[in-house]
């Protein structure tokens, strides 16, 4: 019996977005998306020493998510404007896990310049779907502080349910935060 690709291996492309894959991206666009949003994404990110911001890490970042997913153990896209190379936010499936569990944990940033647009909402719709109806996964969890107001709405807005909170969950700008565990179910019959 031979066993379904589910790798999604060229660009997804939504209404108003080209979602692009970790290896046809420019590591250039990459990085200057990183640090013009610094400052931005801090209060959500883990602290990030300088040598993360060097070309170099960028480089290896980006060969290491192709080869993540590659191998289905997760799917990272970078959203761009059609025509235009420069990167304006990313989305991840991470941690996917089969068998049983079909979970997975979702992850997204957005530049500072474009929020408000509803790019992101409509980027997590494609990755929503590549997620249940291409992974056939069953779960997608999002971890979000509860002070993350716009990242809360956001995932309310697809469908996500809070399911509970953990204290000192992730260590976030150097602390350890709580998160909520916002989770969105398929519940769609089990492909084999």
């Amino acid at each position: 019996m031979e066993t379904a690709i589910r790798f999604v291996d060229s660009p997804v492309r939504t209404e108003r977005l080209v979602l692009t894959q970790p290896y046809d991206v420019p590591s250039e666009e990459v990085r200057h998306f990183f640090i013009e949003n610094k400052a931005f994404h801090a209060p959500w990110e883990p602290l990030r020493a300088p040598s993360f911001y060097e070309q170099e890490s960028i480089r290896r970042m980006l060969v290491r998510q192709g080869e993540e997913n590659r191998g289905e153990r997760a799917l990272t896209l970078y959203l761009m404007l059609p025509g235009e190379q420069q990167v304006i936010g990313s989305i991840s499936l991470t941690n996917i896990i089969y068998g049983p569990f079909l979970s997975c944990f979702l992850g997204y940033r957005m530049a500072r310049s474009e929020t408000s647009r509803g790019y992101m909402t409509e980027a997590l719709r494609a990755l929503i779907d590549i997620a249940f109806g291409r992974y056939g996964l069953h779960r997608i969890e999002a971890n979000i502080m509860p002070a993350n107001h716009a990242s809360v709405r956001l995932v309310e807005n697809l469908g996500f349910i809070n399911e509970g909170y953990s204290s000192r969950y992730l260590c976030i700008a150097g602390v350890w935060e709580g998160h909520c565990h916002h989770v969105l179910l398929n519940d769609e019959p089990i492909r084999t």
